[in-house]
């Protein structure tokens, strides 16, 4: 069986799908119904690909520091925002992957939803280490399933063709985070009653970058993690953030993916005494699932006023009329 979720109780036979003009089924994420196996077999038919998109490290902040003063968290997020929200196609899911606000307090967790706003009904949040449990999940109440883990804010959401699994392994009060044995029971058993095609979100990192200071204050046991993930090869995909970088690995067959800050970056510099933040331009990424593999794409949004483009329409259009004709691509 599989679970589908409604705005509102319902019995199925009074509810049904509702298709989007794509072709694709608007399945919201309140009240857990238990759907026959013939639904199943309709939702298999999910038209493809799946675009996730990834925002992290917002760190909306509302008192001065070097920080703030280097960037406007608040402003570029809300460029962002804007951006993904005017994507064709737009992303079916928002992953928001920790360090969402600066000090986890209720005021900035209010300015982060106002910015949050235009594609609220697509954000799925996960706390990082400058969050604060209680009050992220009070503030996104209304986006966190009823289902959280015990004791850390773990979820999975499954009415995608990809599952979705959020591993929360931050720790209250502490600057680092932890893989422990009751994350990894956790994780294990949600990945072992369902093989289809997963990914795993999560705010740190399980592995080293040669980002040397980062590394030493990530996640304690992530060669445990690690081990979870090598045991379930569905697991096609795993997505952090923490670096405010773009970084790519890979955990036995599964691709890893960190997604840049959508305020300042953290320096490219691999001297292991060298640490520095820089106003590079805000960043997300895009994970486009076509049904056989995840293709992951790192995006940045400058000032508009910085930005120059040549429009290659017409280009496009002459390389997909010869494609389609079967016509070769000659010089």
């Amino acid at each position: 069986m599989m679970r589908v979720r409604f705005p509102s109780p319902a019995r199925f036979e009074s509810r049904p799908l509702d298709r989007k003009p794509d072709g694709r089924y608007n399945l919201p994420r309140r009240h857990l119904l238990i759907l026959p196996p013939s639904v199943e077999s309709l939702l298999a038919t999910y038209p493809r690909p799946v675009l996730i998109a990834q925002i992290s490290d917002c760190h909306i902040r509302d008192h001065d520091s070097a920080f703030g003063r280097l960037v406007d968290t608040t402003e570029t997020l809300s460029r962002v925002v804007d951006h993904l929200s005017a994507l064709d196609p737009a992303p079916d899911v928002v992953l928001a992957t920790g360090d969402l606000t600066d000090d986890g307090t209720p005021p900035q967790y209010a300015v982060l939803r106002e910015k949050l706003a235009p594609i609220a009904e697509k954000v799925v949040p996960l706390p990082g280490n400058h969050d604060e449990g209680p009050a992220f999940r009070l503030a996104f109440a209304d986006l966190l399933p009823g289902d959280l883990a015990a004791d850390h804010c773990s979820y999975v959401i499954d009415h995608f063709p990809v599952r979705l699994v959020g591993l929360d392994t931050t720790l209250p009060g502490r600057h680092d985070g932890r893989f422990d044995p009751a994350r990894e029971e956790w994780l294990n058993q949600t990945l072992s009653v369902d093989d289809r095609p997963t990914v795993v979100f999560t705010h740190f990192p399980p592995f080293e970058t040669g980002l040397k200071f980062m590394d030493q204050g990530g996640v304690a046991d992530a060669d445990r993690l690690r081990a979870t993930i090598e045991r379930h090869p569905q697991v096609r995909l795993l997505v952090a953030g923490h670096l405010h970088r773009p970084v790519q690995t890979t955990i036995g067959a599964t691709l890893v993916s960190i997604c840049p800050s959508t305020g300042n970056q953290l320096n490219l510099d691999l001297h292991p005494q060298h640490a520095a933040a820089v106003n590079e331009p805000p960043g997300f990424q895009l994970h486009r699932w076509d049904g056989e593999r995840f293709v992951t794409h790192t995006g940045t949004v400058r000032e508009p006023s910085t930005v120059r483009t040549i429009d290659l329409g017409h280009f496009a259009a002459k390389v997909r009329h010869q494609y389609e004709a079967g016509e070769p691509f000659r010089k």
